[in-house]
């Protein structure tokens, strides 16, 4: 099993490639209203499919990752970001979707929605 060390919630693990969100959230007993957040160097990943082997989805190349929830209080700068709530909001309002947001891109589908990381100036 093909695994990459990433850091989830501040806690360096080692993940297997292929696990899905579920198995994230099970096995680091997350609450299941959780959402993972993952950042891929300028990127942000909000994964919305979460069955989807990490593999098969930007996020899955990630090296940090969080489980975010709309309730808790802000931990940093890219927890708090407006593209954020956006991202988890509009989940289910439809796939295929490209958005421009001030100078920032973000890109929907059924699986993951992502966008410029804060604080990156093209």
């Amino acid at each position: 099993m093909e695994t990459h060390w990433a850091t989830v919630d501040g806690v360096r693990l080692e993940l297997p490639c292929d696990c899905t969100v579920t198995e994230l959230r099970e096995e680091l007993h997350k609450p299941t209203d959780a959402v993972l957040v993952a950042v891929t160097g300028d990127l942000v990943s909000v994964v919305h499919d979460d069955d989807q082997p990490l593999s098969d989805l930007i996020a899955g190349c990630a090296d940090t990752y969080y489980f975010w929830r709309a309730a808790e209080p802000t931990r940093n700068e890219i927890l708090a970001a407006p593209e954020l709530e956006r991202a988890v909001e509009t989940a289910t309002d439809g796939p295929g979707v490209e958005a421009a947001t001030g100078n920032k891109t973000t890109t929907d589908s059924e699986s993951e929605t992502t966008f410029q990381r804060p604080g990156i100036d093209n």
